[in-house]
């Protein structure tokens, strides 16, 4: 197993125990990639806790906030990541209709809503 994959499963074992929000964000920079191969990202915000990693999503974000220089995209997608773990937009609380509204508009305002 590459040290990818080695990373993305013990992230993966970590976020099963955690709640939707948390999640959401490493299957996201899973999917992405590009944040966890960088070993700037890795050294600064991934974390050894045992019998797994876990990503500090404290350090996440100040780690973007520092601006490590990436293109505008891969910002982007390191800014929701580490929105979704801190559960900026309180997701977690949300009922069945917001929950539903906020789908659709995340999905239309990505030109998704066919």
């Amino acid at each position: 197993m590459s040290d990818f994959e080695t990373t993305t499963a013990s992230l993966r074992r970590w976020a099963a125990q955690m709640d939707l929000s948390d999640r959401a964000a490493v299957d996201l920079l899973i999917w992405h990639e590009y944040w966890l191969r960088r070993p700037s990202f890795v050294a600064a915000a991934v974390e050894n806790r045992g019998v797994h990693l876990a990503i500090d999503w404290t350090r996440a974000r100040a780690y973007y906030d520092a601006g490590p220089g990436a293109s505008t995209s891969e910002m982007a997608i390191l800014d929701l990541a580490v929105t979704l773990a801190e559960d900026r937009f309180r997701f977690r609380i949300m009922g069945a209709g917001h929950s539903k509204a906020i789908v659709r508009a995340v999905a239309q305002a990505l030109g998704e809503d066919r």
